[in-house]
């Protein structure tokens, strides 16, 4: 179910045996927009903030506005101590996650950024570096930022301002945040328009400023929308349907397992099975990984490995294809929640192991 965000704050986070405190702020990362943990202010250990990975909590109960997390009250007092003050640096991440054994979200490798650009904060995280010859495709570490980060951006269209943002709607499920809620009080009195953070051109955090490839006047035509109404299924749909775009897209870890200095890659229906376009970057170990985000729906795909096709984990919905062999199957949509990105890992399988050949690439 959809939410505003700002529900989040002042909620009450409940342990295994007692409650916590308060929410006081949430945090996601800047790449995939993702909530990852819930700043709590502590009722019992002289007003100690600790973060809240949202891997350790259960569905939130609205209307009683409580959290419950999968926590004893003594695992969360023993925790590191947040400095809400300061950004979320890296290393307080791992100590955390060593903490509560939770798993990681983070991943090396390369993520797929059709159009958008990021300008890193005066810190220095988050730098962009180009990884591959293919337009789009960027090598990047997250960075983790609060809500007051993003909350009062201004928010350029590609002809001038729309206003700042309001809120955020978020899916209490997968804790993506689905939209922006933009406020155009300096423009269109009393008018809300939502933004997928996934329709983003541009976005400059040391300008609190991000921009999105849609035009003034065909957002001045969008239905109008009144604030109980905007996390409503019938208002996105119209909304979509007005503005011209897709349903809010997954990211989607693809991740393989192939010798050091393999060239991997995956194809599928999602880029019509072009076997070069989607290179995955080795992180150590063996592992090669590559963030792609799709829009929902379902979709065959194999890995080639050094020219070899390879399917994907066992366990994976399999289907004949064309050339006698089978394609494995992802689908993007609503999921449980998951502890990190939907993802799609093929540890040993070899699948068939014939070669590409790259005339045929269309259903190979």
């Amino acid at each position: 179910m959809t939410h505003k965000v700002s529900e989040c704050l002042g909620c009450t986070v409940r342990a295994s045996d007692g409650d916590v405190g308060t929410v006081v702020e949430l945090y996601f990362d800047d790449v995939t927009w993702r909530i990852r943990y819930l700043a709590v202010k502590m009722a019992r250990s002289a007003g100690r903030t600790v973060l809240l990975s949202v891997a350790a909590l259960r569905q939130p109960d609205w209307q009683a506005h409580v959290i419950q997390a999968n926590h004893t009250l003594g695992q969360i007092c023993n925790s590191p101590v947040a400095d809400i003050a300061r950004p979320v640096t890296r290393q307080h991440e791992v100590t955390l996650h060593r903490h509560y054994l939770w798993p990681v979200y983070w991943v090396g490798g390369f993520y797929e950024l059709p159009r958008l650009e990021i300008s890193p904060g005066a810190d220095g995280l988050g730098t962009l570096t180009t990884a591959s010859p293919h337009v789009g495709v960027r090598q990047l570490e997250p960075q983790v930022r609060g809500l007051r980060d993003v909350t009062n951006c201004r928010v350029r269209a590609a002809d001038g301002l729309l206003g700042q943002v309001h809120d955020a709607l978020f899916d209490d499920e997968t804790w993506s945040m689905r939209y922006l809620v933009v406020n155009m009080q300096a423009w269109l009195p009393d008018r809300l328009v939502l933004v997928s953070p996934h329709w983003l051109t541009k976005v400059s955090w040391p300008d609190h400023e991000i921009r999105v490839d849609l035009t003034r006047e065909i957002i001045k035509k969008s239905p109008k929308v009144h604030l109980s109404q905007i996390g409503t299924t019938d208002y996105e749909q119209k909304l979509l349907g007005h503005l011209q775009q897709a349903p809010v897209a997954e990211w989607v870890l693809f991740k393989v397992h192939a010798p050091s200095g393999a060239a991997v890659h995956v194809t599928g229906t999602f880029n019509q099975w072009h076997p070069t376009a989607l290179r995955l970057a080795e992180n150590g170990n063996g592992v090669y990984t590559n963030m792609v985000l799709l829009p929902a729906g379902r979709y065959e795909y194999k890995f080639l490995v050094n020219g070899m096709w390879r399917n994907g984990p066992v366990g994976v919905e399999q289907v004949p294809n064309p050339f006698g062999s089978t394609n494995s199957v992802l689908v993007v949509g609503r999921q449980p929640k998951p502890a990190g990105h939907l993802h799609t890992f093929d540890r040993e399988s070899d699948g068939e192991g014939g070669p590409v050949l790259l005339g045929n690439w269309q259903g190979a």
